[in-house]
């Protein structure tokens, strides 16, 4: 089980190619990304063609792809070839088409405590086959009539005396008028939370500087033939009786919300392979400290590019 989770993690970052330290502060929707694309290539500094190639410097533009963002995560290329894109939260994004993998973060400035997204640019990011072979950089800008900017200032007062002097207690009767007024999912109260500072909370909810995006609307059923006959709910914790999900971990103060959520699902997508002769517990930490792709700093100390 060992050499087996230890293979899912290794293919995992064959995917995702920058560790944690924590998220930025840039704030993108899907609607931002649905549209043309275009991907300048570009030699990296040194000219690398390796995983350990550096973006901070970019050379000339050696080629331009162009990419098309549609509904329901497809992508399509100029030459018609279709592959899929996949968001990251509300920070970046990775698209895999003609057996290459692009990823890269939205571009963004801070001063103070606002923070302006550029949502149709992007910083320098990184492109190589899907084979974790042929690294080179690139940049992403959408072509778009708007201008694709967000200015989000701090969705909390600068004064911290309030947020660090109350403490938070559950509600309960909270709780239970939540459950009485919907039935799609259930909440609870979380004794592990009572008597942190409200301050705390700010911290593990993203920070004072964190803000909820706009949530955009649901995608619509799709039509296809393929997808008739698929029952109105399924839920992998109920399948006969057996639940192939494993159990939700208290992510607390970290900030990789995406390496507990990629571990959640390759932990259930191991359980639903081996019809749950195998439930391994994989490791967050683990994606955050070796994987090549960074939102803190790169093994050894080398820091991330943002111009």
């Amino acid at each position: 089980m060992e050499a087996l989770s230890s293979v899912l993690v290794v293919a995992l970052l064959a995917v995702w190619s920058r560790p944690a330290a924590s998220d930025t502060p840039a704030n993108c929707s899907f609607p931002d990304l649905e549209g043309t694309w275009e991907f300048r290539v570009s030699p990296s500094k040194g000219g690398a063609r390796t995983n350990g190639i550096d973006c901070s410097l970019l050379g000339p533009v050696e080629k331009t792809t162009r990419v098309t963002i549609r509904p329901l995560y497809t992508a399509e290329d100029d030459m018609g070839n279709v592959g899929f894109v996949t968001i990251i939260y509300n920070q970046g994004f990775e698209v895999v088409i003609s057996g290459y993998k692009w990823f890269a973060f939205f571009k963004y400035e801070q001063h103070e405590s606002n923070v302006t997204s550029y949502c149709h640019d992007t910083f320098p990011g990184w492109v190589h086959d899907v084979l974790g072979n042929n690294w080179a950089c690139f940049v992403a800008k959408k072509n778009s009539s708007g201008s694709g900017i967000k200015v989000n200032p701090a969705p909390f007062p600068k004064e911290k005396g309030w947020t660090s002097r109350t403490t938070f207690k559950s509600n309960h009767g909270f709780v239970q008028q939540i459950n009485s007024a919907q039935k799609s999912w259930t909440a609870r109260a979380y004794p592990e939370l009572d008597g942190l500072s409200m301050e705390d909370l700010l911290r593990r909810a993203g920070g004072r500087k964190s803000k909820i995006p706009n949530i955009p609307p649901p995608a619509p059923l799709p039509t296809d033939e393929k997808f008739q006959g698929l029952p109105d709910a399924f839920d992998w914790r109920d399948v006969e009786g057996y639940n192939f999900v494993s159990p939700v971990r208290n992510q607390g103060s970290c900030g990789s919300c995406y390496a507990f959520a990629t571990m959640g699902m390759l932990e259930a997508r191991i359980r639903v392979m081996t019809k749950l002769k195998q439930k391994p517990t994989l490791s967050p930490q683990q994606v955050v400290s070796c994987s090549n792709y960074s939102q803190g700093k790169w093994p050894l100390g080398r820091k991330i590019a943002h111009p």
